[in-house]
């Protein structure tokens, strides 16, 4: 039953039994402010989400509880979840959340893991999360289910479009799979006009 509650409700899940790395408290759980909530209702209900959020709001930790619970919990059997951020360093860190993430979970929502490092995951249920910079051919060739674009507003504006409309059709073929845009504002380039 509680493994059930934790499948059908993410923020349930990420409330529940999701541990975050506080500043000032170390290692604790993981309680979402309403526009968390949000976030995350909205990006479970629609294809597109894009966020636009202040510094140090949570909304890569939001992000980070919502990639978690759909690697964990897909529907299709097996997913291909991508992280690319600004930087490189940037995507592999919210990689290591979710892996920290996944092993303070409780044992029995753990999947079994088949491949573990610095730049990917591949989980037992076949899920695998890749971590990579944004450039227009980070990803290209391959399909995946939800592309989570963190820090968009930050990439150079001489390379947004390119690296946009190189990156888009990665999941434009699928009919449920999904792009998650978060970013702090930064001027009125591609991610204003998105």
């Amino acid at each position: 039953d509680e493994y059930m509650k934790c499948k059908t409700d993410p923020i349930y899940f990420c409330e529940t039994y999701m541990k975050i790395i506080s500043l000032d408290e170390g290692i604790i759980p993981f309680k979402m402010f309403p526009f968390q909530k949000r976030f995350v209702k909205t990006a479970v209900e629609n294809r597109f989400t894009i966020v636009r959020c202040g510094r140090q709001m949570g909304k890569t930790t939001t992000a980070t509880g919502l990639l978690l619970h759909e690697a964990l919990f897909n529907e299709t059997g097996s997913a291909f979840i991508a992280i690319l951020a600004n930087k490189m360093d940037t995507a592999q860190e919210i990689l290591e959340r979710i892996q920290m993430a996944y092993e303070l979970l409780p044992q029995w929502l753990q999947q079994g893991v088949v491949s573990w490092n610095k730049r990917s995951i591949v989980l037992e249920n076949k899920t695998k999360i890749i971590c990579a910079p944004t450039s227009s051919s980070s990803i290209r060739g391959k399909s995946i289910s939800i592309l989570y674009l963190d820090e968009f507003a930050h990439i150079p504006p001489h390379i947004q479009l390119k690296f946009f409309t190189g990156t888009y059709p990665v999941i434009s073929s699928g009919t449920r799979t999904k792009i998650i845009i978060t970013s702090t504002p930064n001027g009125m380039e591609l991610y204003y006009k998105l």
